[in-house]
C-alpha cells in the first residue's frame, strides 16, 4: 500500500514539473477527450514516466552506435519533447473527433428535447428525459449535468458546466442560447427547434465544402505520394548515372578511350563527382518532408485544421518512399542491358 502511494505521488510530482501552460493544455485535452480518469496528474505522470524511459533507451542505443555523447543527449531530448508533442497531436485529434460526434447528435437531442417540453413537461424533466446511450459521447456530458443537477444545482448552471468538458464550438453556443432562454423566460421549445434547424443547415453547408475541396485534396495526394516520388526516383538514377560518365572520363587515360568524335570546347571538361548515398539521402528527405507537407494541408483543406492531417503523414509518406524506391528499381532493370549502366546496379 506504501509503495503504492509512493508511486502515485511521484507520478503527481513530475506532473506539476512540467510548464503549468502545457500541463493544464493536456488536461483540457484529457476532458475533451473523455478520457484520463479522475485524476489527470496520475495519468500525466505515467505518461511522463514511459517517455523518460523510452528516451534513455534510445540514448543509449545512440550512444552505442554512434559513440558520442553529443548525439545521444540530442536523442534523449529529441524523444522527449518529440514525444510529447506527438501524445498532445493525438489527443487534440481524439478530443476533436469526440466534437464532431457530439455536433452529430446534438440536433436530434435538441428536437427529443424540445418534444418532451411540448408535452407538458419542465425543461430539467426533459433534459433527463432526453438522455439516451444512442448518443454516445453527448449522453456522457448529458449525465454529469444531470447528477448537478439533481445534487441541488441550479439547471442553467449545470448545463453550462458541460462547455467546459468539450472543444465543441457549436455544442457551446447552444448551451449559451439554451441558458439564456431559461433565464428569460423565453419559449424555450422554439428556441431548441430553431438551433436543431441551424445545426442540419449548417452540417450540410460544411458537407458541400468537403465535396467541393474533395478534387483539389486528390490533386495534392496525387502530386505529392505519386508524380513527386517518381520524379524523384528517375532524376536520382539518371544523377549516378552521370556520375558514372564522369568518373570514367576522368579516369580515361587517352583521348581514344573517349566516345568518338571532338569534344571541342568540353575537350577539358571533367563531371564532378557526386555521392549516390548522398543523393539517396537528400531525395528521401525531400520525399519525407513532400508528403508530410501534403498531408498536412489536406487536413487544412479538408478540415480547417492542419493537426487533422497528422494522421494521413505516415500512410503518404510509404506511399510516397514504396513509389519512389519502385521507381529507381524499375528504370534500373529497364536500363540493365545498357553499357553504361553495366556497373551501376547498386543505385
Amino acid at each position: 500500500m506504501k509503495k503504492t502511494v509512493e508511486a502515485e505521488s511521484i507520478r503527481v510530482l513530475l506532473a506539476r514539473l512540467l510548464p503549468k501552460k502545457l500541463s493544464v493544455g493536456m488536461k483540457e485535452e484529457f476532458i475533451y477527450a473523455q478520457m484520463g480518469g479522475e485524476n489527470l496528474d496520475q495519468t500525466i505522470g505515467s505518461i511522463l514516466i514511459a517517455l523518460i524511459a523510452i528516451s534513455a533507451i534510445g540514448a543509449l542505443l545512440v550512444f552505442h552506435f554512434l559513440n558520442s555523447p553529443l548525439y545521444g543527449l540530442g536523442a534523449v531530448l529529441g524523444i522527449f519533447f518529440g514525444g510529447l508533442l506527438l501524445i498532445r497531436s493525438l489527443l487534440s485529434m481524439i478530443a476533436d473527433s469526440v466534437a464532431m460526434k457530439i455536433e452529430k447528435v446534438l440536433p436530434d437531442m435538441l428536437l427529443l428535447m424540445a418534444a418532451n417540453l411540448r408535452a407538458g413537461m419542465i425543461p430539467e424533466n426533459s433534459f433527463i428525459a432526453s438522455m439516451k446511450p444512442e448518443f454516445g459521447k453527448l449522453n456522457v456530458l448529458l449525465n454529469k449535468a444531470a447528477i448537478e443537477t439533481q445534487a441541488g444545482k441550479s439547471f442553467s448552471e449545470a448545463i453550462l458546466e458541460m462547455n467546459d468538458m468539450t472543444n465543441s464550438e457549436f455544442f457551446r453556443d447552444s448551451v449559451r442560447i439554451i441558458s439564456e432562454g431559461i433565464r428569460s423566460g423565453a419559449e424555450l421549445h422554439l428556441i431548441l427547434e430553431n438551433l436543431a434547424s441551424n445545426l442540419l443547415q449548417n452540417e450540410s453547408i460544411r458537407n458541400d465544402m468537403r465535396a467541393q475541396v474533395k478534387s483539389y485534396s486528390l490533386f495534392i495526394f496525387i502530386a505529392s505520394t505519386l508524380a513527386g516520388p517518381l520524379l524523384y526516383g528517375v532524376s536520382s538514377f539518371l544523377i549516378g548515372i552521370l556520375d558514372q560518365v564522369g568518373t570514367t572520363t576522368s579516369g580515361s587515360t587517352s583521348a581514344s578511350n573517349l566516345p568518338s568524335g571532338s569534344l571541342g570546347l568540353f575537350s577539358g571538361f571533367t563531371l564532378p563527382h557526386i555521392s549516390i548515398t548522398l543523393i539517396l539521402a537528400i531525395s528521401v528527405i525531400n520525399v519525407i518532408i513532400t508528403t508530410a507537407s501534403s498531408a498536412l494541408l489536406g487536413g487544412v483543406l479538408n478540415t480547417g485544421k492542419a493537426k487533422n492531417g497528422i494522421k494521413n503523414i505516415p500512410v503518404y509518406t510509404l506511399i510516397g518512399l514504396g513509389v519512389f524506391f519502385m521507381v529507381r528499381i524499375g528504370v534500373s532493370m529497364f536500363f540493365a542491358s545498357s553499357s553504361l549502366t553495366a556497373g551501376s546496379s547498386s543505385f
